[in-house]
């Protein structure tokens, strides 16, 4: 029998181990990349926080001294009726005052309309929105006090996202993982840890809308992540 030098002996064993390695690698490897990818969804409903209450009204008149004294008897009696409802000073701004003089115009129809004509406004940004819906209903009394509104418009909205982020992405991730143990456990297989995670972007809107005109006091967050999950 030829006897094998120790060299050799060294040699065979090394490409014995080198091909075990390799073999391993290749099979980690593969482990590696078996995952799935799936979204994870969470939606609640929030009440706004914030509210920009916009009123305009107009007053006409044939003489500019006339104008603007109405303007301003016009701008006290819509200070002293949103104080009744409870505004405070600091809450209200008053908007610029836009003169128009009808009868420069020459596509103007009727002449018979008063000379000029003002448009004004107070804006009101506040945090009690209840406070604002009920007052909006009740903008009737300064029209029987010869107040001419024109526009009445609320824009709610809700700023303190911040303070329910983490708990809906906690929500989020819950829900990505159970869609990932469903897809495991149809696979076969066992759901892992995650292999990479994107939060994705939060959205407000109408709570019935997909769109946030700002009109709705209820808000719809939402966020939807994508979780990669390794699969053993």
């Amino acid at each position: 029998m030829r006897s094998i030098s120790l060299p050799a002996l060294i040699l065979g064993c090394g490409i014995a181990l080198s091909g075990f390695f390799v073999a391993y690698a290749i099979s980690d490897s593969r482990a590696y990349n078996r995952y799935v990818q799936v979204k994870g969804l969470s939606e609640k409903i929030v009440k706004a926080d914030k509210a920009i209450w916009s009123m305009r009204f107009r007053y006409a008149s044939n003489e500019l001294g006339d104008l603007y004294q109405g303007v301003a008897n016009a701008q006290e009696q819509v200070k002293r009726f949103l104080m009744t409802q409870g505004f405070a000073a600091n809450e209200m701004s008053v908007d610029p005052v836009s003169v128009n003089d009808n009868q420069s115009t020459s596509y103007s129809s009727n002449q018979n309309a008063k000379r000029f004509s003002a448009d004004a406004g107070i804006t009101i940004a506040t945090s009690d929105v209840d406070k604002v819906m009920a007052s909006i209903q009740k903008t009737g009394d300064l029209v029987q006090k010869g107040v001419v509104i024109t526009s009445s418009n609320a824009n709610y909205r809700f700023t303190h996202l911040n303070e329910i982020k983490p708990q809906m992405l906690d929500e989020a991730t819950a829900s990505a993982q159970k869609a990932g143990q469903s897809f495991a456990s149809n696979a076969n297989s066992t759901l892992g840890s995650i292999r990479n995670a994107r939060q994705g972007i939060f959205t407000i809107t109408d709570a019935n809308s997909q769109y946030n005109s700002g009109a709705s006091v209820m808000k719809k967050v939402r966020i939807v992540t994508t979780v990669e999950f390794f699969l053993h």
